[in-house]
């Protein structure tokens, strides 16, 4: 029996992932690796009853201290379960507060949404063979011409992007940018796992689930803009253009990551049910190295 590991899978496209992912490899453990225990304890339980998966667990996990991760890969090799067959690295937040900060110190959003996943690939690399996927979500507000209404991204370095300088703009503006750019180094970061995995047999994509109002990436908004995301925009999913129900989001994740029906896809960019092109600067290869390159030394210090 093989592992498949679904990091943030304890609510939103995470857990409908999961469900999705239950259905589709009976077969296989499946770990439900998230911060909150409790949450993802009761997500794995929830779904057991539904599927009938025999073997559905929560491990602890924290994208926001380098330690967690280590500390997962540690546990994760005393598992019964050693052979990785899938990894979706889905867990991300979004900040529009005042700077905030992981463990490290790194400038949260970048920190847990790009070094967490990187760092976490690397160490888990080892327990995969030829065959292997990864998977990381990603999004569109990483490409200025998808007019997602978010700011757009800015590509500076990785040690400014975890050290950013100080600022007089607005907090939300600063927040959106940090967002959109952490989704942008995701997609650089598919591609260049993609191109470095290749001799492994191992398979690299970037997964744009949409926009998915009602999930918790809104958990750090004010409460009327809370509200709005729970309660009011879940009614564009029947509208708007990639704008999609957590339901499907995940499945189509689910799928991407696991079924015969993709399984060649490689290094690519899907959205919207489709592969299709990301970003002008995602595929800038001088911006790829230097991510890779600071990243590499963010991660060790």
């Amino acid at each position: 029996m093989k592992s498949i590991i679904i990091t943030g899978a304890n609510s939103g496209i995470g857990y409908e992932c999961a469900m999705q992912m239950a259905k589709l490899a009976p077969k296989e453990s499946i770990i439900i690796a998230c911060r909150n225990t409790t949450a993802g304890k009761l997500a794995a339980e929830k779904i057991k009853k539904e599927t009938g998966h025999p073997s559905l667990v929560c491990m602890e996990l924290n994208l926001a201290s380098l330690q967690s991760i280590r500390d997962f890969e540690i546990a994760f090799s005393k598992t019964d379960h050693k052979e990785i067959s899938t990894l979706i690295n889905n867990a991300g937040l979004q900040n529009i507060g005042e700077t905030a900060y992981t463990k490290d110190e790194f400038e949260i959003t970048f920190g847990t949404n790009h070094l967490g996943g990187f760092y976490l690939t690397q160490l888990l690399t080892p327990y995969m063979t030829s065959g292997a996927s990864v998977t990381f979500t990603a999004s569109d507000t990483h490409d200025p011409l998808t007019k997602t209404g978010t700011e757009p991204p800015v590509c500076t370095s990785g040690r400014e992007l975890a050290f950013p300088t100080k600022t007089t703009e607005k907090a939300t503006t600063v927040g959106q940018r940090r967002y959109s750019t952490s989704k942008l180094c995701n997609v650089m970061t598919a591609y260049l796992f993609h191109e470095k995995s290749a001799p492994l047999g191992i398979r690299v994509n970037a997964f744009d689930p949409g926009m998915v109002p009602g999930t918790g990436l809104a958990k750090n908004y004010p409460a009327i803009l809370r509200f709005v995301w729970n309660n009011i925009m879940p009614v564009l999913t029947q509208f708007k253009k990639n704008t999609n129900t957590a339901v499907l989001s995940g499945s189509r994740l689910a799928n991407l990551a696991y079924s015969k029906k993709y399984a060649d896809l490689n290094g690519v960019y899907f959205s919207n049910g489709e592969v299709t092109k990301s970003s002008t600067d995602s595929y800038n290869e001088k911006y790829q190295t230097e991510l890779w390159n600071s990243s590499i030394e963010l991660i060790n210090g």
